[in-house]
């Protein structure tokens, strides 16, 4: 099995009602995320975020990591978004709020990335 075998779900808005909504309360790993396919919406969202990192930070509550991101990667705005991410799949920021793909489409919709 490659790396990217298993694929992530879809990503839709939360304003459309996806026929089958189980796997976005499911737990994305960073595996899933770097292997989502190139066209798909998600990776268009977390490319758009990419320059905007900092606002997917604040929307997923992890406003006291931008200084730290922007110290270990300064100019490198990809880095900074992995880094973001990896930060919100471990558990930090969102109060509290469950690690899923739907609290993540939330945090960008919620930072006008979708």
């Amino acid at each position: 099995r490659s790396l990217c075998s298993q694929g992530a779900p879809s990503l839709q808005s939360s304003q459309q009602k996806p026929q089958n909504t189980a796997h976005l309360d499911e737990r994305p790993t960073l595996r899933e995320l770097m292997c989502l396919k190139t066209d798909s919406k998600m990776v268009r969202c977390i490319k758009k975020s990419e320059s905007h990192w900092k606002d997917l930070a604040i929307s997923l509550g992890l406003e006291e990591e931008i200084n730290s991101i922007q110290l270990n990667f300064p100019g490198d705005v990809h880095q900074a978004c992995i880094k973001t991410l990896q930060h919100w799949l471990d558990g930090r920021g969102m109060g509290g709020a469950p690690v899923t793909w739907r609290t993540l489409l939330d945090a960008l919709e919620d930072a006008d990335m979708t």
